[in-house]
């Protein structure tokens, strides 16, 4: 692991508008994308930044319907309307509309401060506290906490920091999974274990 350099990533920074890279087509069940979509939103959840390496994963990361299913039945298979969220999100969010992070930049959107609070920085942000309950007090305690225990690892203990920070050792090899179809291939060879592979990946990521 890498000593701790002057720059180091902050836990909660959300994202520029997402583009999708990956475009996985033909599978009979939804949970099917779900490693493409792991790899797709980083392995954390696109609402409140929760990481895979916070939590255990089997059993509370959800694949998400942006538009609901019960809104769409057509688009239940459409990989482009998947997201990547945590168990909590995903149910809170339950049937109700948000911005889309693939339309909306959520990092103009959304600010999280260094007690854990968050603030909206324009309209679609107040629509995805409101409707996430972004603000409530378990999330703002999560949040505090995870912000206060990195910030005491990384001043004494970068290695365990990077682990904190860093992507899931079991990075999925989307070369190995072969879709019916797929309207990005290009992705594959852009997806971490590839980038992995090659010496590309830096111990940590914002």
């Amino acid at each position: 692991m890498a000593e701790n350099p002057k720059w180091t990533p902050y836990p909660f920074t959300y994202p520029s508008r997402h583009t999708r890279k990956h475009g996985p087509t033909g599978y009979r069940d939804y949970d099917s994308f779900r490693d493409w979509l792991r790899d797709e939103f980083t392995f954390r959840c696109v609402f409140c930044l929760r990481r895979e390496q916070w939590s255990l994963v089997s059993g509370t990361w959800d694949i998400e319907h942006f538009t609901p299913q019960s809104r769409d039945p057509s688009a239940t298979l459409n990989y482009d309307n998947l997201l990547y969220a945590c168990r909590t999100c995903n149910s809170i969010k339950s049937s109700h509309l948000v911005p889309d992070p693939t339309a909306v930049s959520f990092s103009k959107c959304l600010r999280v401060a260094e007690d854990g609070s968050i603030e909206a920085l324009n309209e679609d942000g107040k629509l995805l506290i409101e409707v996430l309950r972004l603000d409530n007090d378990d999330y703002t305690e999560f949040r505090s906490l995870i912000i206060e225990t990195l910030r005491a690892l990384k001043k004494d203990n970068w290695g365990t920091f990077a682990r904190w920070m860093s992507y899931p050792s079991n990075l999925p090899d989307l070369s190995r999974l072969r879709p019916p179809g797929n309207s990005r291939p290009d992705g594959v060879h852009d997806c971490f274990f590839a980038r992995r592979s090659r010496g590309e990946l830096e111990d940590t990521y914002e």
